[in-house]
């Protein structure tokens, strides 16, 4: 079988030689991404071609385009893109950004070539035959599949491949907005998860650089142009912030449909054509009942932001933008998820101003202004990034003076989601299996490990009728020097240490039992909560355990203190250390013939109730990590496999994959000796 990516050769190549010398990297760095910067720019150039021509295609027959047969367009549309994603490249399916996080993630930011292609293939046909979704994720994947596959061929390390992804991305982001300030923060803030001092130049020299590109071929002008407005009232700002808590929920619900309707779908038993046509066949009809929710929807947007749609009109082109989007994603569709947004942002924002208008119409003199703020804020929650739509909104506007105004709405929005969940649009469905992004300071190792597996068995119980004596000699004869109290109905009621007993020992009361013993509320936690919720009660209340809880029933089902949080941190180091060792020399071995696969194990899998240890697997294959009824488990050689548990591996070489599989999912009995 022939290698995914590009070959990556052990020697030291004469780019990685000059990237080591401090004062050739920022030149050479500068040039790299000035090369991405400009394929960037001509490849949305190239994209927006191909969207045009797909859409002459599609719509070339009168007698189909003016009539009912019409609903048939997107399903031929979806079944040609479904074909592409089963056959030739599946990294192209969905919206494109989740697709080169989980390169950087897992593969150190590589890309396979060919997805350079099908990147701008599979999504023109989609957007071309009115699928309801935007240019701007597959143009980001274009731009960073681009910077990967240099980085691979010039032989460069993990750390600069990342980096030339991120630059491609934000290119491509920046050229299609005409944005090159939202551009770069779009690869830094959304791409590469931080602002680290090293990145911020090449990634903002390659967004200018996409941009002046798209400029000289297409001209300069905002994308969405407005009226600019000199007077807001500053009653506007109150009314904003109130904009940001609905486009916050509104965000999470559009972050969470979107993995919804994949997964509801996914589980459909037929085949994927399937899929594709009654997905297709559904957008058709929302299409033939509202044809502006088909495409990507920037002259709708625009309507809205110059008050030209009624306020019946912004409500129902908002739902059922909102189901079409969904459907089209879910179905098996190629495409941008971030133009949508835009576009539900625009009609939530329009609706209400327009609702505002009616009730305040003195304080309300333009109620456009919501519109535009809307548009941002929905973006700003879904993927959980402010400064991205901040910027984008003043660029593509092109009016600065509704700064104050969109960052209130924008920041709101983004708060809001972020206390619901952590989550965006472009990382939950990695969570959901398994694939963790973290980003800048999150990279905490005790965010990942759960209560469940550092917990340890309750040692020392006593009871409020034990007395004051025997609760002395139990402490005192055991290396533990706290127990947990409980009532006559076996429920918690605090934990007993020599400190606590000391005013009853002074006051020479040994037969008192510790019913009379003075015990505060104590903290407790939830074995499916995390170790950095349990260090943080533990420095708030210098406790000597926490009593683990069932939430169900609420009685102690374990105990956590603070030596097993630092026994559990050092095993999830070591063993990440030890796989990620491993997987780089297997990476290095096979020359990148490697794969991540994450599988679910079922009844007759023959490794369920065997430890890790008592696995035989091969040595091509490393477990990564369990997913247990949504807890992330970090495998030692104690782990006990259990059925349902997802687990991620990576299979070194690709060879080895079904084999592997196969044995995981109960269809062979053994593996084959090598």
């Amino acid at each position: 079988m022939h290698n995914q990516y590009v070959t990556v050769s052990a020697k030291d190549p004469i780019i990685s030689r000059w990237l080591n010398k401090p004062y050739r990297e920022p030149l050479l760095l500068l040039l790299l991404s000035i090369f991405v910067g400009i394929i960037g720019g001509l490849g949305a150039i190239l994209f927006r071609a191909m969207i045009h021509c797909f859409f002459l295609l599609f719509h070339a027959s009168p007698e189909v385009t003016h009539s009912p047969l019409r609903i048939i367009i997107p399903a031929i549309g979806l079944l040609l893109v479904g074909f592409i994603t089963n056959y030739f490249a599946r990294e192209v399916k969905g919206h494109g950004v989740p697709q080169i996080l989980e390169s950087l993630a897992l593969r150190g930011g590589r890309i396979r070539p060919r997805i350079a292609f099908f990147g701008i293939l599979a999504p023109a046909i989609t957007i071309g035959s009115g699928g309801s979704v935007g240019r701007e994720g597959p143009i980001a994947l274009i731009g960073g599949a681009f910077g990967s596959v240099l980085g691979q061929a010039l032989k460069l390390t993990d750390k600069y491949i990342s980096l030339l992804l991120a630059c491609g991305a934000a290119a491509g982001i920046s050229a299609t907005f005409n944005a090159p300030i939202a551009g770069g923060f779009f690869g830094l803030e959304v791409i590469l998860g931080s602002y680290a001092f090293g990145a911020i130049m090449p990634v903002f020299i390659a967004s200018v650089t996409g941009a002046t590109t798209f400029d000289v071929f297409m001209g300069n002008h905002p994308v969405l142009p407005t009226a600019h407005y000199p007077i807001i009232h500053p009653i506007a700002l109150l009314f904003m912030i109130i904009l940001g808590v609905l486009a916050g929920g509104f965000g999470l619900l559009y972050s969470k449909g979107l993995t919804i309707s994949e997964d509801w779908i996914a589980k459909w038993k037929v085949p994927f054509w399937m899929k594709n046509i009654v997905g297709g066949l559904t957008i058709g009809l929302i299409g033939f009942m509202l044809p502006q929710v088909l495409g990507v929807g920037y002259p709708i947007i625009l309507s809205a932001l110059k008050g030209k749609l009624s306020l019946g009109t912004l409500i129902l082109l908002m739902i059922f933008k909102y189901i079409a989007t969904l459907t089209t994603v879910g179905s098996g569709g190629s495409g941008g998820v971030f133009a949508p947004s835009l576009f539900l942002g625009a009609m939530l924002g329009a609706s209400y101003g327009d609702f505002l208008k009616i009730i305040f119409p003195y304080w309300i003199p333009h109620p456009e202004i919501y519109a535009i703020a809307g548009m941002g804020a929905i973006f700003a929650a879904a993927a959980q990034a402010p400064f991205v739509a901040i910027t984008i909104l003043l660029e593509v506007t092109g009016d600065y003076q509704l700064t104050p105004v969109v960052i209130a709405a924008c920041i709101m929005a983004y708060l809001v989601h972020g206390l619901l969940t952590r989550d965006s649009m472009y990382t939950v469905k990695l969570v959901r299996r398994g694939i963790r992004i973290l980003r800048g300071n999150e990279v905490r190792p005790t965010e990942q490990i759960s209560v469940t597996q550092a917990m340890e068995p309750v040692a020392l119980i006593l009871f409020e009728q034990d007395t004051v004596d025997h609760a002395y000699h139990l402490l005192t004869s055991s290396r533990h020097h706290a127990a947990v109290l409980l009532n006559e109905k076996n429920q918690l009621t605090g934990i007993v240490t020599l400190e606590t007993l000391r005013p009853l020992i002074e006051q020479h009361k040994p037969n008192a039992t510790l019913h009379d013993l003075s015990t505060h509320q104590t903290p407790t936690i939830q074995k499916h909560q995390s170790l950095e919720e349990a260090m943080r009660l533990f420095s708030l209340y210098d406790l000597p355990l926490l009593p683990v809880m069932d939430e169900t029933n609420h009685s102690v089902i374990g105990m956590l203190t603070e030596r097993d949080v630092v026994r559990a941190y050092n095993a999830y180091t070591i063993y990440s250390t030890e796989s990620n060792a491993k997987i780089r020399q297997l990476q290095d071995l096979h020359q990148n013939s490697g794969q991540f696969t994450n599988l679910r194990l079922k009844e007759n899998s023959p490794v369920i109730g065997l430890s890790l240890a008592d696995v035989r697997f091969p040595s091509e294959a490393v477990i990564v990590s369990i997913k247990r009824q949504n807890n992330l488990l970090v495998p030692h050689g104690k782990t006990v496999f259990q059925k349902d548990d997802e687990v991620l591996l990576f299979i070194s070489p690709i060879q080895k994959v079904d084999e592997v599989v196969n044995f995981m999912s109960g269809e062979v009995s053994s593996l084959s000796k090598h």
